[in-house]
């Protein structure tokens, strides 16, 4: 699934990482789920994907309701013009229930402009014959079809703080980087690193994606990664940054 700051090209080097406490008696925790393009692909019976923001729960909510009924999700559309996108962004504004929550979840996120929440109609590509609607929709349906125990998977929409966690649980967090661009909801990163700690502390295994961390918090795996958008001030060349994965403790 198309999403903002997507883990999807590099998460069979994660999760060989964030899975090696796994085992039956353990439960795994994607903490910040978006797209479940990390959960999706670990391979566990046990699983929970959090994320506060209600319409993509909802999403995978009614995809998963779908596959167990054998049907088709209506909330994925294969077809979507520039006037029904911004139909159903006006409709998110005004708060009107015109539209399904998952519907404006996928809408939001697959159909805008970079994957960033309503940024925009992601138009057709002439130049490089891209379809983004498209490629979206055939995108999301060959992770549906690949979400490993997807109808064993439990969408809930919840702040991470307020998420019970069961015993030695295994969490992936993916927070919503510091000093980049934002989501929907804001996010308050300092608090997010002292729950780490706290909850690292009680026992569980946490694993945090970022570009940088506080001083005691250990990285554990690093890659280069390009971003897609050229920066003026180099040249108009791809900018590079350094995807990491963090553990709390020196």
């Amino acid at each position: 699934m198309r999403y903002l700051g997507s883990k999807k090209r590099f998460v069979k080097e994660l999760i060989p990482i964030i899975t090696e406490h796994l085992n039956e008696d353990t439960v795994f925790i994607d903490m910040f789920g978006g797209g479940m393009n990390v959960i999706s692909e670990v391979d566990h019976k046990r699983k929970i994907a959090v994320d506060i923001n209600r319409y993509v729960i909802s999403l995978w909510q009614s995809i998963k309701n779908s596959h167990l009924k054998n049907e088709e999700c209506n909330d994925i559309v294969s077809k979507l013009s520039r006037n029904e996108y911004y139909k159903i962004k006006q409709s998110y504004l005004n708060n009107d229930g015109k539209y399904s929550d998952a519907l404006i979840g996928y809408v939001a996120n697959c159909c805008s402009y970079g994957s960033s929440w309503f940024n925009g109609y992601a138009s057709f590509n002439p130049n490089k014959k891209e379809d983004h609607i498209k490629e979206a929709y055939n995108g999301i349906l060959k992770q549906i079809k690949s979400f490993k125990n997807l109808d064993m998977t439990n969408f809930i929409c919840m702040s991470y703080k307020d998420v019970t966690l069961p015993p030695k649980s295994v969490i992936y967090c993916d927070p919503p980087y510091a000093n980049t661009k934002k989501y929907e909801e804001c996010f308050n990163n300092e608090e997010f690193w002292q729950w780490a700690r706290e909850k690292t502390l009680e026992g569980h295994y946490i694993y945090i994606s970022e570009y940088s961390a506080p001083i005691d918090f250990k990285c554990v795996w690093k890659k280069v990664k390009k971003d897609t958008l050229p920066q003026i001030k180099n040249g108009n060349k791809p900018n590079k940054k350094i995807e990491k994965l963090f553990v709390y403790g020196l």
